[in-house]
């Protein structure tokens, strides 16, 4: 049961969650995910930094994976859950679980510190667009294993992410679930960003993805590590980095851009044949790299369109297998509607009605 009532504005599926209490984790999805464990732990899990709290919220986002570099071994997730949005310090301790599983709230009941802040990509606001929302922390030795909740160990050959890719991720409110990546090179604005629970600002990415449906992710599930669906018995190949989103779409990194941020790798033993087989990167189409350029040279124009939060290549929804422009709007109102194109260059238009894409919900008592 909830001990108190809650107001949270979920601008979108994901990540770092930030409540001041606790509804109840009694049952399924994800409930596993958000139980205080013994090293070394399995990621997927919750977990924030020890000092993303205040006296009105506490904050709480998802140890996602384990990269390396040579023998030392990080946990990777968002800067916006490791890192505090660009607030933290390095050496900062993070613990496991996250400060809105604990009993009570908001405490440190019973957690455990399994690693410190090390390595993050400062975000921009303004002017400079963003690749990557990312953070590592430094493990503490015994303190954390490889394993993924629901998913176990991934491979260490990564897959560039592709259209109607089935995909899965572990996190902290969730659990595993399963989706489909419709739209990428994604120009973005993800709001959010800011203080535990009142952040108000917005930052622009660019060469992202998104995947559907909705249920994909939920507020908590920021940092988790999003893998291709492969065959059982076979090691999934890491796809993403999962940070932001709406009530209809999950956004999400590639994960290339990132381990080439840090320099890392994932950790594990060498690609079998069959998972560098999973990893080969499945042929761009030529209409979609078309309506990429396309695209790309009307990026400015196309955000200041009325209720845009950002715009993708993807196939029609028509089921046409023609490629498209897609424009991402808050609202699909018949103003907006009206102003966009229906065509540039030659290349079809449609408009995705997916609300406000936030990189936090904004929380409160």
């Amino acid at each position: 049961m909830i001990a108190k009532k809650l107001i949270a504005v979920r601008g979108l599926s994901i990540l770092a969650v930030c409540l001041a209490v606790l509804a109840s984790a009694d049952g399924p999805p994800g409930t596993n995910h958000r139980k205080q464990q013994s090293p070394p732990i399995k990621l997927g899990t919750s977990g924030s930094n020890v000092k993303d709290i205040n006296s009105r919220f506490c904050c709480t986002g998802t140890l996602g994976s384990l990269v390396n570099s040579g023998t030392t071994t990080y946990i990777l997730s968002n800067n916006h859950v490791l890192a505090r949005s660009n607030a933290a310090a390095l050496g900062e301790a993070i613990m496991q679980r996250g400060y809105v599983d604990t009993v009570p709230t908001c405490s440190r009941t019973g957690t455990i510190t399994v690693a410190n802040l090390s390595k993050f990509v400062k975000i921009n606001f303004g002017g400079t667009a963003n690749t990557v929302d990312a953070a590592l922390a430094k493990t503490i030795s015994g303190q954390v294993s490889s394993t993924i909740l629901d998913i176990g160990t991934v491979s260490s050959a990564t897959v560039p992410p592709a259209l109607n890719m089935a995909v899965t991720k572990s996190g902290r409110t969730t659990g595993q679930t399963f989706g489909t990546i419709n739209s990428v090179n994604v120009t973005v604005n993800v709001g959010g960003y800011g203080p535990c629970g009142m952040g108000t600002q917005t930052a622009k990415f660019v060469n992202q993805f998104l995947i559907g449906p909705g249920s994909f992710s939920g507020a908590g599930d920021s940092g988790s590590l999003i893998v291709k669906k492969v065959p059982a018995g076979t090691k999934p190949n890491p796809v993403g980095l999962l940070f932001a989103g709406s009530s209809t779409v999950t956004v999400a990194n590639p994960i290339s851009a990132v381990l080439t941020a840090f320099g890392v790798g994932f950790t594990g033993l060498a690609a079998s044949a069959e998972e560098l087989r999973n990893a080969m990167p499945e042929l761009v189409d030529p209409q979609i790299d078309a309506a990429t350029q396309v695209k790309d040279r009307y990026d400015d124009y196309l955000l200041t369109l009325p209720e845009m939060v950002g715009h993708g290549v993807g196939y029609s929804s028509s089921g046409s297998g023609v490629a498209v422009i897609q424009l991402f709007m808050r609202t699909a109102t018949q103003e907006a509607r009206q102003a966009a194109p229906s065509q540039i260059e030659g290349v079809p238009v449609e408009i995705v009605e997916t609300g406000e894409i936030h990189v936090i919900p904004n929380c409160g008592k």
